[in-house]
């Protein structure tokens, strides 16, 4: 309990010491309601069941935020040279915007900081910035409401299809102990389509808490790839939540990429609220580090009828590394004719490493296809030994047979640019 108040003290004060938005009153008016909210619950604990492998309260809660550090270049960071992209910068959660290059972005597609967008056009992104969706459910998506300190604000008009995939990246960099609260905000509206990629990134083995929140509307027959490479520092803590409305006939494809981070937490809710929506979500983690700690809690709320979802996520552990996956489909009585399938799939490279799996199907209506399952398991010995026996070295038909394992996650996504960038960012030699 004293570790609790601790932190909640530490909190208090980055609260306090947060000038953010401090002109917008309906703003800090929220912000101060989500606080309050936040602070009645307090962090979650063991005791509730969605948390029950991952303790967040035990970690050191920084109490302020991060200082905008000049950076002359990020050139390893960005995507290869071959492939245009539009590029949004944030160094330890300031916009930079001389880092960032939006020469590529299209007339009429509105793409800002958050700071930017309140300036700019506050009535447009206000209904936007304080929708709950379900985030009483999520304390620390509760605890990003109240502090909040910049982020993007992305539009994409009716009709426009934005070929140019738009990166998103957060630099943590020489700085030790301090918190940054992102909040994204993607709107794609009817027959739109967008690619975005959001990169948290860190360097020099600093400690620091990132509590990300971003938000997707897809609107009718919209179309949404977004990818997530969690490739934070190995001393920090990232905790992140995914919020995603779709509409008629709408799709969203998602791909979890994850290796950094001494502890991560990445939420997932998916909301199919009208006929004929689509949910593709894929996931990878590699973890190699003592200690090392990623859990993923992935929810499809079917709630219209002729929905469809497929949830597919591996992983790779090596030494004392642990792993939880959560994965739930919810049927309401009202979706009929719902196909949803989910399967999580690990690999265990040392008899240290640790998977907890739950794959759960909640269904309350007839003429529904789901499945799920979850595997957990070592490398198939009589693979390993045909390898050998063909004259091929232990530690290359390793390589063969965790590249096989992963290949099902990167096959599935379509652009060969992407995928031979986010092959590379999460190559499993590198790790293990």
């Amino acid at each position: 309990m004293n570790e609790v108040i601790a932190d909640q003290s530490k909190l208090e004060k980055c609260f306090a010491h947060n000038p953010h938005f401090a002109d917008k009153k309906w703003l800090c008016d929220f912000r101060y309601r989500q606080w309050q909210e936040f602070m009645a619950r307090g962090f979650p604990t063991c005791s509730d069941e969605k948390w029950k492998y991952t303790e967040i309260k035990e970690n050191r809660v920084p109490n302020h935020s991060g200082r905008l550090v000049q950076l002359q270049s990020i050139a390893k960071h960005v995507f290869s040279e071959d492939m245009q992209s539009i590029r949004v910068v944030f160094v330890n959660g300031h916009f930079a915007e001389n880092l960032s290059n939006m020469a590529a972005l299209p007339m009429g597609v509105t793409l800002s900081s958050v700071q930017q967008a309140l300036a700019q056009q506050e009535d447009v992104i206000k209904p936007y910035l304080t929708q709950i969706f379900d985030k009483q459910r999520f304390p620390f998506a509760v605890l990003n409401s109240a502090l909040m300190t910049d982020g993007i604000f992305l539009q994409i008009p009716e009709n426009v299809k934005l070929s140019t995939p738009i990166h998103l990246l957060f630099m943590n960099t020489q700085q030790n102990d301090f918190m940054i609260n992102p909040r994204n905000i993607i709107v794609a509206n009817k027959n739109s389509q967008v690619t975005f990629i959001e990169d948290h990134v860190g360097e020099a083995a600093q400690h620091y808490f990132t509590n990300a929140v971003t938000d997707i509307y897809t609107k009718d027959n919209a179309c949404v790839e977004y990818y997530k490479i969690q490739d934070e520092d190995s001393a920090a803590t990232h905790v992140a939540s995914l919020f995603v409305n779709q509409q008629q006939d709408s799709q969203i494809k998602t791909y979890f990429l994850a290796r950094g981070c001494q502890l991560a937490r990445e939420d997932v809710q998916i909301k199919q609220v009208a006929s004929g929506a689509k949910s593709y979500l894929h996931g990878f983690y590699c973890l190699s580090k003592n200690g090392q700690h990623v859990d993923h809690h992935v929810q499809v709320d079917h709630l219209a009828a002729q929905g469809e979802s497929v949830m597919l996520y591996r992983g790779i552990l090596a030494n004392k590394s642990r792993a939880v996956f959560n994965g739930k489909v919810y049927v309401d009585q009202a979706a009929k004719q719902i196909n949803a399938h989910q399967a999580n799939h690990n690999l265990l490279l040392s008899p240290d490493a640790e998977v907890n799996t739950k794959p759960e199907l909640e269904i309350y209506a007839d003429d529904v296809k789901c499945t799920h399952g979850a595997t957990v398991g070592q490398l198939d010995s009589e693979a390993l030994f045909y390898l050998r026996s063909r004259g091929i070295e232990t530690e290359d038909a390793l390589k063969i047979l965790t590249h096989a394992f992963v290949e099902e996650i990167f096959n599935q996504i379509n652009d060969t640019t992407i995928r031979q960038y986010l092959r590379k960012r999460m190559s499993v030699q590198d790790e293990l």
